[in-house]
């Protein structure tokens, strides 16, 4: 009888493989940046490649094609990753990755946050959700960890515009007011994901956090508007579940509730 096919072996690195491929932050940095862009650094927000590396900030460039106040854009190589608005070094980003890849019966939090030594554990479990979210779902780019999700109303009174353009309302604020409804999402130290909407009933914002939040988000904060509270209903209940305590303590919300 004929031997079953087998898989093919996969080649792991050894932990002095990698000290000697990152020995320092700078290697890190190198290594993103020759993989993340293979035919020259080009700017996250407009793709132009015509940028200038920032006279005094390694690992930062400028790019004044996207900025129309004539303002240069400021980016790093970390901008628009799993690494952004971290206060870690990548080096440690890469350590954490390479010991969760490795691991045959995976890693947990706990066991990272003791191995890499780190501060608190909840730093360990944010960086180990990340590089999860990253692995397991290609939609990764949508708002992830503490997200703050919103609506308002944007324009002036119906009654103080041109006629031809007062459309329907007459209220003062809000629906009815005729003001054109715009539902925001920021992610805490994050980007900012904003859209105008036709109405702010619980099916459209629905839609809007599916389209802006990933569902491995870690806290989703809401006020207490009947379209938000439905929308919220899509995240885990581990999310959902701590949202009371949260917003009086780690969350702090900016919303106007």
């Amino acid at each position: 009888m004929a031997r079953a096919k087998q898989s093919k072996q996969i080649i792991q690195m050894t932990a002095s493989e990698w000290e000697a491929a990152f020995p320092d932050e700078n290697a890190c940095c190198a290594y993103l940046v020759r993989h993340r862009w293979p035919n020259g650094v080009a700017c996250p927000r407009c793709g132009n490649v015509n940028v200038k590396p920032h006279g005094t900030m390694p690992w930062n460039w400028l790019c004044n094609t996207c900025s129309p106040s004539g303002s240069n854009y400021r980016f790093s190589h970390i901008s628009g990753t799993v690494f952004e608005n971290t206060n870690k070094p990548l080096r440690d980003w890469f350590r954490v990755i390479h010991l969760m890849l490795t691991s045959k019966k995976g890693v947990s939090a706990r066991q990272i946050h003791r191995f890499m030594g780190f501060g608190s554990y909840e730093t360990a479990w944010s960086m180990a959700h990340r590089i999860r979210g990253a692995l397991a779902n290609e939609e990764f780019q949508k708002l992830m960890g503490i997200v703050e999700v919103d609506e308002t109303f944007v324009g002036g009174l119906a009654k103080n515009k041109h006629k031809d353009k007062r459309g329907q309302g007459g209220g003062t604020g809000g629906i009815g007011s005729g003001k054109t409804p715009v539902a925001g999402a920021v992610s805490r130290k994050g980007n900012v994901v904003a859209r105008v909407l036709n109405s702010v009933d619980a099916e459209t914002l629905t839609v809007f956090v599916r389209g802006a939040v990933s569902e491995k988000v870690s806290l989703l904060c809401a006020d207490t508007w009947v379209g938000l509270q439905q929308a919220r209903r899509r995240i885990p209940a581990r999310a959902r579940r701590s949202l009371a305590r949260a917003v009086r303590s780690r969350c702090d919300p900016h919303s106007n509730d």
